[in-house]
């Protein structure tokens, strides 16, 4: 680019050179030399009129002086023949002995036309001469012709000076164009590479960079077109990266799961949900048949790509877990009549199939956990009616067994509303400092005689400075001692501690115990509603199954986090990070 416009003014001003010198030489040359010896001709005829006034062609007359008197005149060459031919005088030669001229072309060119002229090249005198005659008329008969000749090599050297003036005109107009040429070139090519620089620049995505050519000519108009080009694409492109940003946001944030899939059956695009859903960092660019490992999807995405049409179905996938899914597969065409892939939308299922299996489980819980001590009521009630009741030995257990009984369902009664209360938000927490001491040493007195019955140790461990937290105290009791209340029934033999701590930078109270423990398998499920690891134990123990539901309940409703750690036949600890 730095050259090549030089390069190519310059073969360009070089043959325009050429072909001018070329023209010089071959035409002005001729036009010059042909006027030249027009004129000479002109001028040699003229004169020969003159001295035809005073000749006489009398064959008998020889005029060999009178012709070279006429020379030293002239300064022609001048020869008087007459009609026929025949040499009367000769400035140069002596007549007598010259040839007929008769055949010579200027003197047949006269005899028909009055004048006539001719160049011939002599052997002699190495050179060219014109020759011009003139047919002479007396008493209106012709007489004779008066020839002149002169060298045209003084018209030869008179041309070549008159070239050399020219060519020396020519050349130094050629060479003041040439440098103004080279200069102008120079100056364009700076401009051309300037222009081309900040091309280069704007490709490259600098839009804020200027081009200034000030005093430039046409470059100046072209170099605020540029600017302007610039800073309205670059305004352009601002937009369009800012609605793509926006579109990329929104997909990328959309809560549903979301695959683009093309025609050759890759992921184009994917969002943080699908990831999330699918267990996979980088699912752009894999096959999804990898990622969606179900026959069901892949006959769904076939046949949506074969109709055209959008399909939806509901799926179960294994990888990274067992989740129920909606999915809704709709084709994607950029350009009419053209399928460029289709765009899947999951809707993950999981936690409403698990709501309807819980709801279902806790009608069937209810259902039994009522049904048992009703039936138990209603059995011991009818025996007592067909005469038990008059045996008071045994009607008095029985009565027990219906008291017993009945404050199970109250129990059950209270503990459903409690739950209740606590997930529709009816229970408000009423949060104020409380120290977590004094409550510790409350929860402790409540369950201290039912631990001295199965001679459990009960102890306190404060292993923080903050000892006063924001908290409903009320609901913070009813955590502790249900937590302390477990672990009482569920602890044979050891130690019971209930305690707070620090882990990680994050506080939280406990409850430690050295009871039977509970299975890796069931700890997912402990705070579901009626759950129980050991269903005929906690029965007996007179749990409803809510207690941990409630607890789980509380402490989310202060905006906290529970953790169970335990180890089957070696005891379990609850920590309440608060």
């Amino acid at each position: 680019m730095k050259r090549h416009i030089f390069r190519r003014i310059f073969l360009l001003y070089f043959l325009v050179f050429l072909l001018s010198a070329i023209f010089i030489e071959l035409y002005v040359t001729r036009v010059v030399r042909s006027d030249y010896i027009n004129n000479l001709k002109d001028s040699l005829l003229i004169q020969a009129a003159l001295i035809a006034e005073n000749i006489s062609f009398s064959q008998t007359t020889v005029l060999d002086g009178f012709c070279i008197k006429a020379k030293e005149k002239t300064g022609a060459r001048v020869t008087v023949i007459d009609i026929n031919g025949k040499v009367l005088g000769d400035s140069d030669n002596d007549s007598s002995k010259m040839d007929n001229h008769a055949s010579r072309l200027e003197i047949q060119q006269a005899f028909v036309s009055d004048t006539g002229w001719a160049v011939r090249h002599s052997d002699t005198l190495k050179h060219d001469f014109l020759y011009t005659a003139r047919k002479i008329m007396k008493e209106g008969q012709p007489a004779g012709f008066i020839r002149l000749a002169v060298p045209l090599k003084d018209v030869n050297s008179t041309v070549n000076a008159l070239m050399l003036k020219i060519n020396l005109v020519v050349i130094s107009i050629f060479l003041l164009t040439g440098v103004i040429l080279i200069w102008q070139t120079e100056r364009i090519r700076k401009f051309v590479n300037q222009i081309a620089e900040y091309a280069g620049a704007i490709a490259h995505g600098f839009f804020k960079k200027r081009l200034h050519l000030e005093g430039a000519g046409e470059f100046t108009e072209l170099a605020h077109n540029l600017n302007d080009m610039a800073s309205k694409l670059e305004t352009s492109i601002i937009q369009r990266d800012e609605k793509a940003n926006r579109l990329n946001v929104i997909i990328k944030n959309i809560p549903e799961a979301l695959l683009l899939i093309n025609i050759r059956g890759a992921i184009e695009l994917s969002n943080n949900a699908a990831r999330e859903l699918f267990g996979v960092q980088q699912l752009d660019g894999k096959p999804f048949i990898e990622i969606v490992r179900n026959p069901e999807f892949l006959s769904l995405v076939d046949h949506v790509k074969q109709n055209r049409m959008t399909g939806s179905a509901e799926l179960i996938v294994d990888f990274p877990e067992e989740r129920y899914l909606s999915v809704l597969v709709s084709p994607i065409s950029y350009k009419v009549g053209e399928i460029a892939g289709v765009a899947a939308i999951f809707h993950d299922l999981t936690h409403l199939k698990r709501l309807e299996q819980m709801r279902k489980d806790f009608v069937a819980n209810v259902s039994h956990e009522i049904k048992t001590p009703v039936t138990s009521i209603k059995g011991f009630a009818e025996t007592l009616l067909d005469g038990a009741l008059y045996d008071r030995e045994h009607a008095e257990k029985f009565l027990q067994t219906i008291k017993s009984q009945s404050e199970r369902i109250n129990r059950l009664v209270d503990d459903l509303l409690t739950l209740s209360s606590v997930e529709l938000g009816v229970i408000k927490m009423n949060k104020t400092d409380v120290n977590i001491s004094d409550i510790m040493d409350h929860v402790i007195e409540a369950v201290m005689v039912q631990a001295a019955e199965k001679d459990i140790l009960l102890k306190k461990s404060l292993q923080t400075e903050r000892k006063i937290i924001s908290a409903d105290r009320d609901r913070f009791e009813q955590i502790l001692l249900s937590l302390a209340d477990n672990a009482v029934k569920f602890t044979e033999k050891g130690t019971i501690e209930i305690g707070a701590g620090q882990e990680n930078g994050r506080n939280f109270i406990f409850v430690r115990d050295t009871g039977i423990g509970i299975h890796r398998k069931y700890l997912s499920r402990i705070g579901e509603r009626f759950f129980r690891v050991d269903p005929s134990r906690s029965r007996e123990l007179g749990g409803t199954g809510l207690g941990l539901a409630i607890v789980k309940h509380l402490v989310q409703a202060h905006g906290w986090e529970m953790k169970i750690e335990s180890e089957e036949g070696k005891g379990t600890i609850v920590k309440v990070y608060y």
